[in-house]
């Protein structure tokens, strides 16, 4: 078994306005809790713009005997979150009641249900709070105006007012409308003339292609989290048709995965080619990463049956869990204290013990993703979320 001496990771973060400070000491911070958990060494450089879009850390560790050099490159979209980053009330509201009639009317919510029915209320939930808020509202305005008058119409209305005013702040706190957020702006970029997101792919599927023309590492590992999964299929996809004979290892990482939202769209086809290429190509290791207690993701669902495409004979995705209950601190996981913010971000914190799961091991250690995790079997039977005919699917 080779070892990766010298890596380079493209990374793409999920649908967050936070941009790469924020990503770039996370990143710092929880490799140096994992270094002193695992037992071994790891140093993180200091972030350096080297394009647009692309910003750099240099990342080297020890574990055991040997060493390993790693390029992170941080691949920049938040730019473009933050110019569909709704941030007014009532325009939010309207955002996620709108994004969720569509995505109901297409068929997503229900398909949603029948593959994953955590990722179903997740998705569902925000829009019947607003629902049940404003009927409530309007019930005690009503109500109020019955039994007082006036007095009684204008304490009802601003009562109405009060509880909508508390959820957005609640909403502030847990982004509970971040699946409408993101059903919004995709509606919103096929309908944008600039096409922005479309050119952010193209633009790091080139570099991928360069920097597997170029060599001089043994792997190139293109990680997407959350909604970054989608882009980083997109950008592997963009790479697979010029890849040279004697390119590094390519390998793809996933995790917490909401793709399903935005491929079952009707409009989302270039989406789903990309989704069979990748999993239908022999020139990438692609490993998906998730786990059921996370309900903002589509845990343990294979993205190429969910869309319909059954080709048997391939190896991509290999479906892995991650065990979060093995791997997060027991206060955290306990359910009456779970954050799902902080589930859906454990992917790529440290781990409370040594474990398979290591993202620092992953991008800046030894082995190739595929070999860390050669010896475990893909989760191909997990249907316990599932409804319907989905229980039958493999």
């Amino acid at each position: 078994m080779s070892k990766v001496r010298r890596r380079l990771v493209l990374y793409l973060s999920g649908f967050d306005p936070r941009g790469v400070r924020y990503y770039h000491q996370l990143y710092r911070a929880e490799a140096e809790r994992q270094a002193a958990v695992s037992g071994y060494d790891i140093d993180v450089g200091k972030r350096e713009r080297i394009a647009d879009h692309l910003i750099r850390w240099d990342v080297r560790s020890q574990i055991g005997a040997d060493a390993t050099e790693t390029e992170y490159l941080y691949c920049e979209w938040d730019d473009i979150v933050r110019q569909f980053w709704v941030k007014q009330p009532a325009k939010l509201a309207w955002v996620t009641l709108t994004a969720s009639w569509r995505a109901l009317r297409s068929g997503v919510f229900a398909k949603t249900f029948q593959w994953s029915w955590p990722a179903g209320v997740t998705a569902t939930m925000p829009a019947l709070l607003i629902l049940l808020l404003l009927l409530l509202g309007i019930g005690l305005s009503i109500a109020g105006y019955l039994a007082v008058g006036i007095v009684g119409l204008i304490g009802g209305l601003a009562l109405g007012f009060g509880l909508l005013w508390l959820a957005y702040r609640l909403e502030q706190k847990f982004n509970l409308t971040w699946v409408g957020r993101i059903l919004s702006f995709h509606e919103r970029e096929e309908q944008s003339r600039t096409r922005a997101l479309d050119r952010r792919r193209d633009e790091f599927g080139a570099l991928l292609r360069e920097r597997l023309n170029r060599g001089g590492v043994d792997e190139i590992l293109v990680v997407g989290h959350s909604y970054g999964a989608a882009l980083a299929i997109a950008v592997v996809a963009r790479a697979l048709d010029d890849m040279p004979d004697e390119a590094p290892t390519l390998s793809l990482l996933t995790l917490g995965q909401t793709i399903m939202w935005l491929a079952w769209l009707p409009e989302a086809q270039a989406m789903r080619n990309e989704i069979s290429a990748v999993a239908e190509s022999d020139g990438v290791d692609w490993i998906d990463i998730s786990a059921p207690p996370d309900g903002a993701c589509f845990a343990l669902v294979d993205p190429y049956t969910a869309i319909g495409d059954r080709n048997s004979e391939r190896a991509n995705p290999k479906l892995l869990n991650a065990k979060f209950h093995e791997i997060m601190p027991a206060a955290e996981f306990e359910k009456s204290s779970r954050n799902w913010m902080r589930l859906h971000f454990q992917y790529i914190m440290a781990t409370a013990k040594p474990a398979d799961y290591d993202y620092f091991a992953i991008t800046a250690g030894p082995q190739t993703l595929a070999e860390r995790f050669a010896h475990r079997p893909s989760v191909r039977d997990f249907t316990r979320l599932r409804r319907g005919k989905a229980k039958s699917l493999r």
